[in-house]
């Protein structure tokens, strides 16, 4: 996983699982560097009664991001969510390339005049096999 933080290059350690009888998708970054600066877990469920999609992002900043949890849809290859945080919210896109074999992430911010600016980009691609 690698992409750009603040304008800055990046790369994550990621992995991602099916867990709890298939309810929950579980990504899980860990930062490159050592020690790691970053690290977070994804959880990322379908709601079949609403018909949209919930995420639940923990990470190493501990409980008071984590009260926020994400909702949003999928059309077709991409899954768009927004976490309605108190100071702005955050709108994440995660969008499947089958032909390549990649995904990519995109992290927006919103500030309070609305707009959206790019907060982090990614793509994850699986390793190479030897």
């Amino acid at each position: 996983m690698k992409g750009v933080l603040g304008g800055k290059p990046v790369t994550y350690r990621a992995s991602g699982e099916r867990m709890l009888s298939g309810a929950w998708f579980k990504l899980q970054m860990v930062d490159a560097g050592s020690p790691p600066r970053y690290q977070a877990e994804v959880f990322i469920g379908y709601d079949p009664k609403a018909h949209d999609y919930v995420i639940h992002w923990l990470d190493q900043f501990g409980a008071a991001g984590a009260r926020v949890v994400a909702t949003g849809m999928r059309k077709g290859q991409r899954l768009v969510v927004t976490f309605p945080y108190a100071e702005g919210a955050f709108r994440d896109t995660f969008t499947r390339h089958p032909k390549e074999g990649t995904w990519t992430l995109l992290l927006e911010s919103q500030n309070q005049s609305g707009a959206w600016s790019h907060f982090a980009s990614y793509e994850l691609t699986r390793p190479h096999e030897h």
